[in-house]
């Protein structure tokens, strides 16, 4: 499984904020990578969050085995994205069209294989916040619509997340013949992300959240919602250096309101 993450600060608000540019984008993507799409594009618009200064639009789209995932931040000026899938993409012109569609002063890009990623400690008073990682082989967790979609309903809040729609868990057949069960949820604070590979018993499992959360508390409990043999696990940081590069508008958006206090 390759997984290619591109974070980006200093952009254009209006971008962030536009609605149709982001749905394009979702059916753009699969389009210009030779991938196969395996829903319509969901855009989720979500602007009463629990910082209302982290407003913004929040999308995804199924692939074959994999998923793209996108989180625009329109207050801040900052987007993350996210796209992974069982085969080899062009990850190169992947950064092209999200860049062309997104430009920004400061981007953060990398691809990796899955198995190989290591821990990069996200820094809580910097970064934006922790994307975890649980490859798990012999898996023996939930392998049916029903249970994963149970499963995933209930898990956000058990460990300390804010779910903004109810799961979505599809089944299908790779061109190689391989089963795979996917599903996926967003969260206030981004996504959580699972892909079963029942013939080979193996799963692939990510959460990515702006909210911090103990590592140590949380990944036991996801282990033992995902139980299996040898698990690989990893820990990175999202946003390097966020606090510092977002974009910050009190100041405009308290001289914008002065006229309500008659100066």
């Amino acid at each position: 499984m390759l997984h290619f993450t591109i974070d980006g600060f200093q952009g254009f608000r209006s971008r962030f904020d536009h609605v149709p540019l982001i749905q394009e984008v979702l059916e753009e993507i699969p389009v210009q990578l030779g991938l196969k799409p395996v829903m319509p594009a969901f855009v989720l618009p979500y602007y009463n969050g629990v910082v209302a200064e982290d407003c913004g639009v929040s999308a995804f789209l199924f692939l074959a085995g994999g998923h793209f995932t996108l989180h625009t931040f329109s207050f801040r000026e900052a987007f993350f994205a996210d796209l992974v899938a069982p085969e080899p993409f062009d990850a190169d012109r992947l950064r092209t069209v999200l860049e062309a569609a997104f430009p920004c002063g400061v981007t953060s890009v990398q691809t990796v294989e899955r198995t190989k990623m290591k821990d990069t400690e996200p820094d809580a008073d910097a970064d934006f916040g922790p994307h975890l990682f649980l490859n798990i082989d012999a898996y023996q967790g939930p392998q049916s619509m029903d249970t994963l979609f149970a499963l995933f309903d209930r898990l956000p809040r058990t460990i300390g997340m804010t779910p903004i729609m109810r799961p979505y868990v599809i089944r299908e057949t790779l061109g190689d013949g391989r089963q795979v069960l996917s599903a996926l949820t967003m969260i206030a604070e981004s996504h959580v992300s699972l892909h079963v590979f029942p013939d080979e018993e193996r799963a692939y499992f990510d959460i990515f959240s702006c909210r911090f959360f103990d590592r140590e508390q949380v990944v036991p409990q996801l282990k033992a919602c995902f139980p299996g043999g040898t698990v690989h696990e990893a820990l990175i940081a999202r946003g390097s250096r966020y606090r510092y590069l977002r974009t910050e508008r009190a100041d405009e958006h308290a001289k914008s309101r002065a006229w309500l206090t008659g100066r």
